[in-house]
């Protein structure tokens, strides 16, 4: 293997430059200007978010491969412009790396990134980006540009009282594969039961719900969007306080998985727990008018295969939030991920 000192900045740029899908619709420059240059399709309003993964706290190499990571940040990016309704179309890719790591590393990370666009059906074309060397751990950051229509943009703060809270395939399985690979690392004797496996996949490379997302944009009943990232608790927190509403969610209709339940009980750790703390899911979290959501699901499904279902409801913001279990309703608590709060490390959570 080579080292990126022998590679040395220039040198790496221009494999990186190399190893790109030629063009790509509305790029008039790419990698190689001191800008890129697009030319937006008429008529669209431009979505822009970024995220930045740190190695040791976003990332781990001991569960994950680079294709993986790859593939995960860009999935990350996609959903938060999915969630507003948007088409992901233009990634530029920022890579902070200490002198440990190779050419062929950073190879295998692009990999990941061209293997979301054939996974997902999705056309981000990477356009541009920054390289720096670091002492530290390695840093990967990806700002998106995506294109929505105005008119069918999607904000967390649209949610009605009455509306229903909605939620998009199933949940809980990110975390459940993340605490499985955990147990495993802290105790080697740990047997991953078979039944599970799924979960881990739904960590290592999460689906964002691109095509969903777009379908209940389009269909005027939705009123307020999320992507669950930071776990559901958290998420509908996010869309009450930005909506001005309360809102109920009931337990006992979270949509879950038998691999996330196998895995919830070879962990012993609550389902409920699961499935409301759970990031990096990348479900679509929805509020939608409470007389469309039986024609919605169906319409889903038929079009996508993915389950549309009903969790809860919205209510008047003096409600507060709550969730309701079977005999006990009781507020409704945050306890996703968050930056700077204090968590475990990634590594000593089990």
């Amino acid at each position: 293997m080579t080292s990126l000192i022998s590679s040395g900045e220039f040198g790496l740029i221009r494999r990186i430059r190399n190893r790109q899908p030629s063009g790509g619709d509305g790029v008039i420059a790419g990698i190689g200007d001191d800008a890129a240059a697009v030319l937006p399709t008429p008529g669209t309003a431009l979505l822009y978010t970024t995220d930045t993964f740190v190695e040791g706290l976003d990332f781990d190499l001991d569960f994950s491969t680079w294709p993986q990571i790859g593939f995960k940040s860009m999935a990350a990016n996609a959903s938060d412009i999915a969630a507003m309704g948007g088409t992901p179309r233009y990634a530029l890719v920022t890579l902070c790396l200490p002198s440990r790591r190779t050419p062929e590393e950073v190879d295998l990370l692009y990999e990941g990134m061209h293997r979301f666009n054939e996974t997902c059906g999705a056309s981000v074309h990477i356009i541009g980006g920054d390289l720096s060397a670091t002492d530290g751990p390695t840093v990967l950051s990806i700002t998106l540009i995506g294109e929505a229509d105005p008119a069918r943009i999607v904000f967390r703060s649209g949610a009605l009282p009455g509306d229903a809270l909605c939620v998009t395939g199933d949940i809980g399985g990110s975390e459940a594969g993340l605490r499985l690979l955990l147990r495993r690392r802290k105790n080697p004797a740990f047997a991953i039961p078979d039944a599970s496996a799924e979960t881990l996949e739904k960590h290592r490379t999460p689906r964002p719900r691109l095509r969903e997302a777009n379908l209940l944009a389009a269909s005027g009943n939705v009123h307020a969007m999320i992507d669950i990232s930071d776990g559901l608790s958290s998420d509908a927190l996010h869309l009450a306080e930005n909506s001005h509403t309360g809102l109920c969610i009931e337990a006992d209709t979270l949509p879950v998985r038998t691999a996330t339940r196998v895995a919830a009980e070879a962990l012993g750790i609550p389902i409920v727990d699961l499935a409301l703390n759970s990031g990096e899911e990348f479900e679509l979290l929805c509020a939608v008018a409470p007389d469309a959501v039986s024609d919605l699901a169906a319409e889903l499904m038929a079009e996508t295969g993915v389950l549309l279902t009903r969790i809860g409801f919205f209510t008047t913001k003096d409600l507060g939030c709550l969730l309701r279990t079977p005999g006990e309703t009781r507020p409704l608590v945050a306890s996703g991920y968050e930056h700077f709060a204090f968590h475990p490390s990634p590594k000593s959570r089990s």
